[in-house]
């Protein structure tokens, strides 16, 4: 009888702390952040920034596996909090254009910026051994540059063949539904080219079947001003020889500086709970992803920025003693465009 109600109270103990916990499960403070699809470049680093910033915060980060098409909509509704995106794709969704074409009434989705990270490295790859060494070679082949919804992958891939002095009516265009979809078109042999994003899982899986070669752009200033005209981004970044899969050489691609964008109405104390996070364990970041080696706090702040930042981050950075008369005259600009926008 005594060992029964020895055995009665531990049930009711541990059911209570199971209760507890379900309870805490349940209280937890969750943000949604938007990443690309899994294979992508984007998604692995959303990944390790989610995890370290759950580890150094109170908040549980829950990566949405969808491209900023479906998450910059989301942020209006609440639904998403932050995301990873391209400036080129902000830009778009910013102005209503491109796959946001008339979005809010043509005033396009308001967002602002939390902070620039790693410079991300593009161009197209084909497979090694394919004969094409240059851009100026895929004349004539077939290249995948329509990514539907996935607009700053289709940028990318007219950029780099503006750089090349080619144009998409000088290539057979396939059509695929995202990043990693274009990979796999070379892979199965339905396209000769498509973008590739240095150090994504997708280009290592081509580079595991028949090799992968990342091509040469051209960083000089004419075949630059025509990669601009299509992104304005874009700059050139060398990539050193053997550093990664498809780079057998010194090669210089296309970059642009990864952010994380907010939803403009996102509580103040989770931006600086994000950036916290992210300034004083950046070093943790290249442990999750290699990729996230130069995702430290002197980028964090940049007059690269596309769009304003979240007064949250301002305020952080100033703090820090990093927020320059540059950026507050970058700032001021930023926001004139804002406002410019919210009069269309």
């Amino acid at each position: 009888m005594i060992r029964n109600k020895r055995f009665g109270k531990a049930c009711i103990a541990l059911l209570g702390a199971a209760m507890t916990l379900l309870s805490s499960a349940a209280m937890a403070d969750i943000m949604v952040m938007g990443g690309n699809p899994t294979g992508s470049l984007f998604y692995a680093q959303s990944q390790a920034i989610a995890s370290t910033i759950g580890r150094h915060t109170d908040l549980r980060v829950d990566v949405l596996p969808q491209s900023s098409t479906v998450f910059f909509p989301m942020f209006m509704t609440g639904e998403a909090d932050i995301g990873l995106a391209s400036p080129i794709g902000a830009l778009l969704a910013a102005d209503a254009e491109g796959p946001y074409d008339g979005a809010n009434g043509g005033k396009g989705y308001r967002m602002k910026t939390v902070m620039l990270g790693s410079p991300i490295r593009l161009s197209l790859v084909v497979r090694k051994g394919a004969g094409i060494d240059s851009v100026a070679d895929l004349e004539g082949k077939r290249v995948v540059a329509n990514y539907g919804a996935f607009a700053g992958s289709t940028i990318t891939a007219l950029a780099v063949l503006a750089n090349g002095g080619l144009s998409r009516d000088d290539v057979s265009v396939v059509n695929v539904s995202s990043y990693p979809g274009g990979v796999r078109a070379v892979m199965e042999g339905r396209a000769d080219a498509a973008v590739g994003s240095v150090g994504s899982g997708i280009l290592q899986q081509l580079n595991a079947q028949s090799g992968a070669k990342i091509l040469p752009i051209d960083p000089s200033e004419d075949a630059m001003a025509r990669s601009k005209a299509v992104g304005p981004a874009f700059v050139p970044l060398l990539v050193e020889k053997g550093s990664s899969v498809g780079v057998a050489e010194d090669t210089y691609t296309l970059s642009y500086a990864e952010t994380i964008y907010a939803r403009p109405d996102l509580d103040h104390a989770k931006v600086t709970a994000v950036i916290d996070a992210l300034w004083a364990h950046h070093d943790e970041l290249p442990k999750v992803h290699r990729s996230l080696s130069t995702w430290t706090p002197d980028r964090f702040v940049s007059t690269q920025a596309a769009l304003p930042y979240h007064p949250a981050a301002i305020a952080y950075y100033k703090e820090k003693g990093v927020w320059t008369d540059d950026m507050a005259q970058r700032q001021k600009q930023l926001l004139a465009e804002e406002a410019e926008r919210a009069k269309r």
